[in-house]
């Protein structure tokens, strides 16, 4: 699955939060044409990496303990939340999808990119447990595609929850 046509498709624009995979984002904003992101992960070097690479996009760091929460970051301020492999990290995935939905302005988009977990692979979430996740109160499903042992889902924040 190509990322960034995925992330083109669902029109990324405005204020947007990457989560995960710092040294992937830079290049994925790039296409995108964005001038500015907010990037946070777990990864504390990873971080300060990204942002000193960065040229042309504008990099702001949100260092979090664990993946599923952005305690420093206001609610409603966001209009897209792009995370990019995280859910199989985090700790409390319906912690994500709340906090993700509580950053999001009314109408933002929450994009997932995430591996499925398979016989043959190790790492990853179940597809039974995104289908789960992907039915948290507050979201309505945009697009959805699971298999070939990659996920691609696009929600959007709904008055609802």
């Amino acid at each position: 699955m190509n990322i960034a046509e995925f992330l083109g498709k669902t029109s990324v624009g405005g204020r947007v939060l990457f989560v995960g995979k710092p040294d992937n984002v830079l290049a994925l904003a790039e296409k995108l044409g964005l001038s500015e992101i907010y990037l946070a992960d777990d990864d504390h070097e990873a971080l300060a990496k990204a942002v000193e690479s960065s040229s042309g996009v504008k990099i702001t760091p949100v260092y979090t303990r664990v993946v599923e929460r952005f305690v420093e970051l206001p609610s409603s301020s966001f209009d897209a939340v792009v995370s990019l492999y995280v859910l199989e990290r985090a700790l409390n995935k319906r912690a994500f999808m709340t906090e993700a939905r509580r950053v999001l302005r009314m109408g933002g988009k929450l994009i997932i990119v995430e591996r499925l977990r398979t016989i043959f692979r190790r790492r990853g979430v179940r597809k039974n447990d995104l289908e789960k996740l992907l039915e948290t109160a507050g979201f309505k499903t945009e697009f959805r595609k699971l298999g070939g042992g990659e996920a691609a889902v696009h929600l959007i924040k709904s008055g609802t929850g």
